[in-house]
């Protein structure tokens, strides 16, 4: 682990601006937000100043939970949601027990930009304001945090004034700015995992260099900053994935139609007996299948824009069971989630050409998994990642998990190539989901 100049606990938590009992005119749709919020702060007492000066060398550290969404995705993609309108409904959920996605950022004496995304490979180092400008291939490394530097500002380099700024290099830039900066991200999930990795990552990213740089910020600014950061990528995208995780919980967020964009979220206020119910019959299984969002984001923007009533009727459909969804979490009526969940998950294979077929695991485990469950869907975009799956109540969920995997073991062995059902048992079965009560948590020096 690398040393930090910070004493041993003192460790100040930094709450971004929304939270704070102060003026909120600045706010655009978190009122209710906020107000669910305070219910449940970062267990810290909050300060009633913005964030303070970070001292050169010492770190701030920030984490956030991963997010399932349970109903109306697609429906917070832009155009879509601007065009049509929309509604999502999703959890925040830590893995095993943490928080997956981790980023801590610091001030160096040394004028050097080192970026640090994979903990198997050597921090890179940068010298030329040209090797951050490739940002807008999200197939590039490092890519996302480059493009969530230049959107922060924190080099004096902005998307507006991306080639028309008075440095040359990348250590003029960090003279000017208050010293070298280094950045580490990591994240415990695999890629393309569906529990919205890329976009909760860049609002962690921005609030941490926000913070680094004693700027106050809120949620808001966090969501709406996240969008511009998937707009530079050419990734595209919507807001449900950095709502979904930076903010804690249950969550119903909506837009109405029109611009520009404005998203309102709550908090849905549940039972500590209800989330012990739900974690206890939540599963998260691995596919081993990858893909990058912006493959399938693709075709349904494709499918949207031909208009074609099948698909216009899908999303009015969506919206709607994400407000059966908020309804049925609200009633303590898991059944009729696990009925949302089922139909959600048929609309995003109707919308992105895919089927129960992508990948082929998917459709064994619904088949062996379907006695017991209420409900399941894959995660995100769908086409692979993560398949969350809600459990019938009274259910031993051990003996489940037993069963299904005896019967998914011998009936691929028997009827399936291994090319076709290529994931290892271990990472097929490693993950465990339950609801985070916290969501982004900033610091000053390591956790």
């Amino acid at each position: 682990m690398l040393s930090t100049a910070s004493a041993p606990g003192s460790h100040t938590m930094i709450p971004p601006a929304d939270l704070l009992p102060q003026d909120r005119s600045n706010l655009k749709n978190f009122d209710s937000t906020t107000e669910a919020l305070a219910k449940h702060p970062l267990r810290h007492q909050l300060p009633t100043q913005g964030p303070p000066m970070v001292p050169r060398g010492t770190y701030v550290s920030a984490s956030a939970p991963a997010r399932i969404d349970l109903a109306g995705g697609w429906t917070d993609t832009t155009p879509i949601t601007h065009e049509h309108g929309g509604k999502v409904v999703n959890v925040a959920v830590k893995i095993n027990d943490r928080a997956p996605y981790t980023v801590k950022a610091r001030r160096t004496e040394a004028l050097v930009l080192s970026l640090s995304y994979d903990p198997d490979i050597p921090p890179e180092h940068f010298h030329s304001l040209d090797q951050i400008r490739d940002h807008a291939d999200p197939l590039v490394p490092g890519a996302l945090l480059k493009a969530c530097i230049v959107a922060s500002g924190i080099l004096g380099i902005t998307p507006k004034r991306h080639d028309d700024v008075p440095f040359k290099t990348i250590a003029e830039a960090l003279k000017h700015s208050g010293g070298g900066l280094e950045l580490v991200i990591r994240s415990t999930l695999p890629l393309g995992s569906g529990m919205g990795t890329s976009s909760i990552l860049a609002a962690v990213i921005l609030a941490v260099l926000k913070t680094l740089k004693g700027e106050a910020y809120t949620m808001d600014d966090l969501i709406y900053l996240t969008l511009d950061v998937e707009q530079m990528m050419n990734t595209g995208g919507g807001w449900q994935d950095q709502v979904g995780g930076i903010l804690p919980g249950f969550k119903v967020s909506t837009c109405e139609r029109g611009l520009p964009i404005q998203i309102k979220t709550n908090v849905i206020d549940l039972s500590d007996s209800f989330i012990k119910n739900f974690d206890s019959r939540l599963l998260l299984i691995y596919t081993g299948q990858t893909r990058l969002a912006k493959n399938l984001l693709q075709t349904v923007l494709m499918n949207w824009a031909g208009q074609e009533p099948v698909v216009v009727e899908t999303m009015h459909r969506l919206v709607q069971e994400a407000s059966q969804c908020e309804r049925a979490l609200i009633e303590g009526n898991m059944q009729d989630v696990g009925e949302v969940m089922k139909r959600y998950f048929a609309h995003k294979c109707l919308l992105s050409n895919t089927s129960l077929e992508d990948p082929p695991v998917v459709k064994l485990l619904l088949k062996h998994f379907d006695p017991y469950i209420e409900g399941a869907s894959l995660a995100g975009a769908g086409g692979g990642g993560f398949l969350a799956v809600l459990l019938k109540p009274d259910l031993d969920r051990d003996s489940v998990l037993a069963t299904v995997k005896n019967a998914l073991a011998n009936e691929t062995y028997h009827r399936y190539h291994a090319d076709d059902i290529n994931v290892k048992d271990d990472l097929m079965w490693a993950w465990e989901a339950t609801v985070d009560t916290t969501g982004l948590v900033v610091q000053i020096g390591e956790p």
